[in-house]
């Protein structure tokens, strides 16, 4: 059932996280992984946190993928300084030495951090008394967020899964102890993937709560969206499309724009129900600061709630051309708006079930679930489906509807890179990602080039000799 709300300009509501610097303070992990924690209720605490993977995807996955200048990022100073991670990612540089400018990764430790967090709960959750229905319950969260927090690492920093290849490319270390003097083994591409799927197996869902009122904490829905995902990312669309269903029938909520043709402001909170498990960066606003590229402000319907109404709350020009030096660059400014950089939401969920549909051959009922969102995108849209009544559209017409809609809908998270670097490996859905920075020049970005893997930081290579790079070397 389709959940509408609005939100109280003013309505900041925080995190739930009770008691979590008690709990940290009692997570001294020392090398071989032993700690204070002793009892069932400090334990279940480990798994309020407030998730944060530091890095924006704005500051280069987003960049890499064709939908950002960056956040808060000259473009004249960084043409000017070319041996940069950021000029390798806004002008496409593959000749800029990735792995030696990759000194540290907020974004890499904070993943290891947060398994590290949810190994140290199932390493202890059964040696302490409780009923075993919660120690269950326990677990299965601490396992559905290891494939998580795994399955974004391997995306951003491996290969795109295939089937054929994937036994012989690169994948990460899939850490399952807290040994922290042990060698974590890099695995093949392969092995990554059948650990999280072990992670996210059918029994690990079904031991997850129906619903949660906590959105650090995993309920089924985000249990059932996860292994949907995995399977989605693997291409697997048949066997994944069974999970989004059972996803959205759990919690279908779609957020309402509509409001903001009366209210001029893009107000959405962390807390609202259409995100499952809400993971930021930092700031606990987003997009804010972010920099749309030329391209991707092409792609906006032109009666987009947020781009119409919103003015200097929302796509600001003034902004944009103030940050970056460029002319016609929009800069996102609205500080009430939280979407979900790194989490999952369920409007995201409508596109890829979407997909899987039109895969499958249920094309028209595939462009229903996109229109279910763009109706509180768009003021006066004209629904897919009624363009399909009109001329059936075949599976590629129909996708590259669903890419320019998902696209706009995805600014500000990991999707449109995952996407792209999916369909990059594919023939029909292949593409060479263009950037026009005016007088500062023009640049491409070939769907087979090494720039869509970004490099393990030197902070964990110099450590793990296993860990060798997965960037393909010319």
């Amino acid at each position: 059932m389709t959940i509408r709300y609005f939100i109280s300009k003013w309505a900041i509501v925080p995190i739930l996280v009770t008691f979590l610097a008690s709990c940290e303070s009692k997570l001294d992990i020392v090398p071989k992984g032993e700690t204070v924690l002793d009892n069932l209720d400090d334990i279940e605490l480990l798994l309020n946190q407030e998730y944060s993977l530091e890095d924006a995807p704005a500051t280069d996955i987003s960049m890499i993928c064709g939908e950002v200048t960056g956040m808060f990022l000259s473009v004249p100073e960084v043409i000017a300084n070319p041996n940069t991670l950021n000029a390798a990612y806004l002008t496409f540089d593959e000749n800029i030495d990735r792995v030696m400018l990759a000194q540290n990764s907020g974004r890499y430790s904070a993943i290891y951090k947060y398994v590290n967090y949810m190994n140290t709960i199932l390493v202890k959750v059964d040696q302490v008394e409780g009923e075993r229905a919660r120690k269950d319950e326990i677990k299965a969260k601490a396992r559905i967020m290891r494939a998580y927090f795994h399955w974004l690492c391997v995306n951003i920093h491996a290969a795109q899964y295939e089937e054929d290849k994937a036994a012989d490319l690169g994948g990460i270390a899939y850490v399952t102890d807290i040994d922290n003097l042990a060698v974590k083994q890099k695995l093949s591409l392969a092995d990554t993937y059948k650990k999280i799927l072990e992670d996210c197996d059918d029994a690990v869902i079904e031991n997850l709560p129906i619903e949660s009122s906590d959105i650090v904490q995993a309920d089924r829905a985000f249990g059932y969206a996860v292994r949907a995902k995995v399977l989605f990312q693997m291409k697997r669309y048949e066997e994944a499309l069974p999970y989004y269903k059972k996803a959205l029938e759990l919690n279908g909520s779609i957020e309402d724009r509509t409001y903001i043709k009366d209210e001029k402001e893009w107000l959405l909170q962390r807390t609202v129900p259409n995100h499952y498990v809400w993971i930021g960066y930092g700031i606990r606003v987003s997009p804010t600061t972010v920099c749309l590229s030329l391209e991707t402000d092409a792609k906006f319907e032109k009666n987009d709630y947020v781009l119409k109404y919103c003015g200097s709350n929302g796509w600001d020009y003034s902004f944009g051309k103030m940050y970056t030096g460029l002319e016609g660059v929009r800069m996102y400014m609205g500080w009430n708006t939280c979407n979900n950089p790194y989490g999952i939401t369920s409007d995201h969920l409508y596109y890829d079930l979407a997909e899987c549909m039109i895969r499958t051959g249920e094309i028209r009922e595939g462009l229903v679930m996109i229109d279910g969102v763009r109706k509180y995108r768009v003021e006066n849209y004209t629904p897919y489906t009624l363009m399909y009544d009109m001329i059936p559209l075949d599976e590629k017409s129909a996708m590259v509807l669903l890419q320019g809609a998902k696209f706009i809908e995805c600014i500000g998270t990991y999707e449109n890179f995952f996407d792209q670097k999916r369909w990059n490996t594919e023939e029909a859905y292949k593409k060479t990602i263009k950037r026009d920075l005016k007088s500062f020049g023009s640049y491409t970005l070939e769907p087979e080039s090494p720039l869509w893997i970004l490099p393990f930081p030197a902070s964990a290579t110099r450590h793990n000799p296993t860990l060798t790079q997965n960037i393909p070397q010319k």
